[in-house]
């Protein structure tokens, strides 16, 4: 009886801890993360081009889901769009400055997993957070 009541508990804890739950999720901090640098410098008049790649943190399929930006602060002349993981931001400025980026990220995964169970250890995605933000920094001379 002790080696079953052994056995039960090992399955039980392996169970919990394979699971994907909201504890888990944020313990391990799985989230979408924008990188910690600034844009390149430009200068007034000339083409402009630099990029930056989003990532989930701690989740090794991170190009299985949806990345969605909004870059607001861009100096006159300059426009964004991104593709998969990469946002780009490129023009011709039209003003010296130093310009403060606000860059909001939202993800969401390609491929929906059905989870009829919405109990403590459910198996959908595996997110902590959907979001990032962060303000970037661009000297146009």
């Amino acid at each position: 009886m002790k080696n079953f009541t052994r056995l039960i508990l090992l399955i039980f804890t392996t169970t919990a801890i394979m699971s994907c739950d909201p504890v888990t999720d944020c313990i391990v901090n799985t989230r979408p993360h924008l990188p910690h640098t600034d844009f390149v410098d430009g200068r007034e008049g000339v083409y402009y081009e630099d990029f930056i790649r989003a990532e989930i943190r701690n989740e090794p399929r991170d190009r299985d889901y949806w990345y969605y930006f909004i870059v607001r602060g861009l100096p006159a002349g300059m426009d964004y769009e991104f593709v998969g993981q990469d946002l780009y931001i490129f023009g011709t400025p039209q003003s010296p400055g130093r310009y403060s980026i606000e860059i909001f990220l939202e993800v969401e995964p390609q491929y929906l997993v059905y989870d009829d169970d919405d109990g403590p250890f459910e198996d959908g995605d595996s997110l902590c957070s959907y979001t990032d933000e962060r303000f970037f920094s661009l000297l146009i001379q």
